[in-house]
């Protein structure tokens, strides 16, 4: 499917096929199309955080190859590199550029359009253009031509996704990255003649990915004196190390004792979750403090209520944001426990 690497370069729109644009797609795969088109595929070239990351790494096309998969996309291409330098490209313009593709990030047809055909991972009688079968369509290693990247001279990948799920449980057992990611939905069964379908939304529910699991050394909080609470965080549903993917991508498990109006009571305690990559070529990794599939980590912190506070009934709040997801950073996942403040 990628057998000449990235970015691929499509010459041909298949025959019934008005144009390679996932709106073309949109009209019979609706269902598909509309999945997608809220996915983090939809936008993988335009994502702030994508477009910020790509400024830290030079621009470099190898990063552009994977959110913008074909070669239509880009405006210029790299016709080689100054002095084999990936963050050097030697660019040319590319006459094959198509701005509509270029905003579609990675489309359909960067997974389903290859020399003039459709491709599918099961046959379509009767479909108003050309399909071929393809099994590698549905399986990891396809997957793995944009989530397992290692730069020349790098000790360890910069994307390990694949690896991480190759290392695993969840791989012995047979269970692939579509089967999380593109689960078998349910539908009217339009265009496909299937009524069960994978989804294109590209599932990723680190809150259901992840246990918090509380200790605490007392029931209460006693103001003036010490509550220890201790966060165990286990990777209980991701085939992969949480986060994966970018090593820009990081995660904050924070524990709050909060007041009836979430106000803190006392400082809060967190523990970073995420890797640190070298500041040049081969942006090798310096640190990794994630969570790998099926394992556990763990930070101890001590609440300490001021005696000037009133008694009254408080929460522990323990729960994962996104910290590096901008302002506001949403919040993934969360659990709440009554304590009383005494």
């Amino acid at each position: 499917m990628f057998a000449d690497g990235l970015p691929v370069a499509l010459q041909a729109t298949p025959e019934g096929l008005a144009n390679l644009s996932a709106q073309g797609c949109n009209a019979c795969h609706w269902q598909a199309h509309d999945a997608w088109a809220n996915s983090p595929h939809a936008v993988a070239w335009s994502n702030p955080q994508f477009q910020e990351a790509i400024a830290r790494v030079g621009g470099s096309t190898s990063c552009r190859s994977c959110h913008l998969p074909l070669a239509n996309q880009h405006p210029r291409l790299a016709a080689g590199y100054v002095d084999g330098d990936l963050a050097r490209p030697s660019l040319q313009d590319n006459p094959l550029w198509d701005p509509t593709l270029m905003s579609e990030g990675v489309t359909c047809a960067a997974c389903h359009v290859r020399e003039g055909k459709v491709i599918s991972t099961r046959p379509a009688p009767g479909a108003p253009h050309p399909v071929a079968v393809s099994a590698e369509l549905g399986e990891s290693t396809f997957c793995a031509t944009c989530h397992q990247l290692t730069w020349p001279g790098a000790e360890q990948p910069f994307y390990n996704t694949y690896g991480e799920w190759q290392a695993s449980s969840y791989a012995a057992a047979g269970v692939g990255c579509k089967d999380c990611h593109m689960p078998t939905e349910a539908g009217p069964a339009i265009a496909s003649r299937y009524a069960a379908r994978p989804t294109h939304s590209f599932v990723a529910d680190t809150g259901r990915a992840l246990s918090l699991l509380l200790e605490l050394s007392a029931p209460e909080a006693q103001r003036g004196s010490d509550l220890q609470v201790t966060v165990r965080i286990q990777n209980t549903g991701a085939g992969h190390s949480v986060p994966t993917g970018s090593p820009f991508r990081k995660y904050r498990v924070e524990a709050l004792l909060v007041d009836k109006d979430d106000k803190p009571l006392a400082p809060t305690g967190s523990l970073d979750l995420g890797r640190e990559v070298s500041a040049g070529p081969p942006w090798d990794i310096v640190s990794d403090n994630r969570v790998p599939a099926g394992g556990e980590l763990m930070f101890t912190h001590t609440f300490n209520v001021s005696q000037k506070a009133s008694a009254q009934q408080g929460e522990l709040v323990v729960r994962v944001v996104h910290i590096s997801a901008g302002e506001n950073p949403p919040v993934l996942t969360e659990q709440r426990l009554a304590i009383p403040i005494l």
